[in-house]
């Protein structure tokens, strides 16, 4: 500058030298305020996330509640990873029903449970990603933990801050599948926010401890927060994304949930009414119709006694007829009686020893003349069988409602009543590759009827069901003669089936215990 004196220049660079390095010193300053600012924000976002706690008691609990509130797990722990001796130990472990977590500290429970890379919370380290197995004892990496809770499916995920293993998650469930996989992101998200935790509380803990080197530390690990700050900020978008998706599920179910619930109660009261009316019906049938059957069966009988004169072979033929299609009558009645006390489940049986050869007898005697109307005949062949311990009129209408079958549905040929003792497994008496001795009484029925198609049997056991077409129903009846000869043989602790082949007549036969 023009005029200015030696002197004066050397003091004006001096002041422009000491002006920059002033300025510098200012911006450093700043800049380190400016991180110690960012670093206590991220220290604070995570300590709101987890109540404000920097105590590993806290976080884990705080954590496994979480993943338990989360999933359908019965059992969730973490483990953390020994840098020393790349053991896995047990950090704390929450059970669904338990109120507080078991802590075990930083050290872990005295036993190591895993190495990195065996089993599969050791794979889930070593391979860096979550591991789901649905069937745990099937999977070869499984290794199970004797005297530990069941395992029937596991979840284990990677705890890990810049690729750098922590530790794991286990989440485990008795059941085989009862993990839903579809719920592993949302997990991993869960374990993400639990890794940077995990990690701040053990180097608050260490910082206490240690209380050495602090400054050094925190930029250290204010450098690795800022990365995994990113991190988390796009795990919080992608949680409150599933959050309203899963609040939307959630009102669209209960909106559904509702509805069905108002017609479920709709329909409760529809059957109540009906049921009533149905009660009301049967008892109304009963007592109208049980006297004048009665009358027509009895007068019927005394006819064929010949009480009011000798009878010719052709009406001895009617009267027999007329006794026997009352008597069917009777026992369809008797049939939907028994059904609504079969229902309510107030079938008394009165047990007492009885002969079931002259059940049998009985109820050949009752069907014969219906089926000599039809031109069939009808063969009783018993053998020896002890008494049996049944209430007999149960077990009469149980052979008759199969006789009476068998008439309906032959149209030709024969059809056989047998008796016999028969030696197996009570429990699976139609099945010849049964094992067991035990003596047990068996009825048959066979026809040469329509026989019945494989994919009716099981139907036909099922109330107002008949395995005859619409076009070839030939015969009448309520559609439960069946159902109740199941049940009433069931009560008395035996098993009834079938064998059929459809145009070659049908095999019904039913077990009874012996003995009381």
């Amino acid at each position: 500058m023009p005029g200015r004196s030696p002197i004066t220049e050397e003091v004006f660079h001096r002041l422009e030298h000491q002006k920059e390095l002033y300025v510098r010193t200012l911006r450093n300053t700043t800049q380190e305020l400016e991180n110690k600012i960012q670093e206590l924000g991220v220290l604070g976002e995570l300590g709101l996330l987890f109540k404000s706690s920097t105590r590993l008691e806290d976080v884990a609990g705080q954590a496994l509640r979480m993943f338990l509130e989360a999933s359908d797990a019965r059992n969730a722990s973490i483990m953390l990873l020994s840098p020393k001796t790349r053991e896995l130990s047990l950090l704390a472990a929450l059970g669904r029903k338990e109120r507080r977590a078991s802590y075990f500290g930083p050290e872990g429970h005295p036993k190591a449970l895993f190495s990195h890379g065996h089993g599969l919370v050791g794979c889930c380290l070593s391979e860096g990603k979550a591991l789901l197995a649905e069937d745990a004892a099937a999977d070869p990496r499984f290794l199970p933990n004797v005297g530990e809770v069941a395992v029937g499916s596991l979840a284990c995920l990677p705890l890990a801050v810049q690729d750098e293993p922590l530790g794991a998650v286990n989440l485990s469930h008795p059941e085989r599948f009862g993990l839903d996989n579809r719920r592993l992101p949302l997990w991993s998200i869960l374990a993400s926010y639990l890794a940077i935790a995990v990690s701040h509380a053990l180097l608050f803990l260490e910082l206490k401890q240690a209380n050495r080197g602090l400054e050094e530390r925190v930029r250290e690990r204010t450098r690795k927060l800022e990365t995994a700050n990113r991190d988390l900020r796009g795990a919080q978008s992608e949680i409150a994304r599933h959050n309203e998706q899963l609040q939307r599920r959630v009102q669209e179910r209960t909106s559904e949930l509702e509805t069905a619930l108002t017609e479920l109660r709709a329909q409760h009261s529809s059957l109540e009414e009906a049921n009533r009316i149905k009660d009301e019906f049967l008892n109304n049938i009963n007592h109208e119709l049980k006297t004048p059957l009665n009358a027509v069966i009895g007068y019927s009988g005394l006819l064929l006694r010949e009480t009011e004169g000798t009878l010719t072979d052709e009406q001895r033929a009617d009267l027999s007829l007329i006794e026997a299609n009352g008597k069917h009558l009777q026992n369809i009645l008797d049939n939907i009686l028994s059904l609504k006390d079969i229902e309510r489940g107030t079938v008394e049986l009165e047990r007492r020893p009885t002969d079931l050869n002259e059940l049998l007898r009985a109820a050949v005697a009752s069907v014969r003349p219906r089926a000599q109307a039809k031109n069939l005949e009808v063969v009783f062949e018993p053998l020896d069988v002890p008494p049996v311990w049944v209430d007999p009129t149960m077990i009469l209408r149980v052979a008759f409602n199969l006789l009476d079958n068998a008439v309906k549905f032959s149209q030709r040929g024969r059809i056989v009543a047998r008796t016999r003792v028969a030696h197996g497994d009570p429990d699976r008496p139609m099945d010849p590759t049964s094992e067991g001795d035990r003596p047990f009484a068996l009825v048959e029925i066979e026809d040469q009827g329509t026989g019945i198609r494989p994919e009716d049997v099981e139907r036909i056991f099922q109330k107002f069901q008949q395995a005859e077409p619409p076009t070839r129903k030939h015969e009448g009846g309520s559609g439960v003669g069946l159902t109740i000869a199941k049940n009433l043989v069931e009560l008395h602790g035996g098993r009834i089936w079938l064998t059929s082949r459809p145009g070659q007549g049908s095999t019904f036969s039913f077990s009874l215990p012996l003995g009381s």
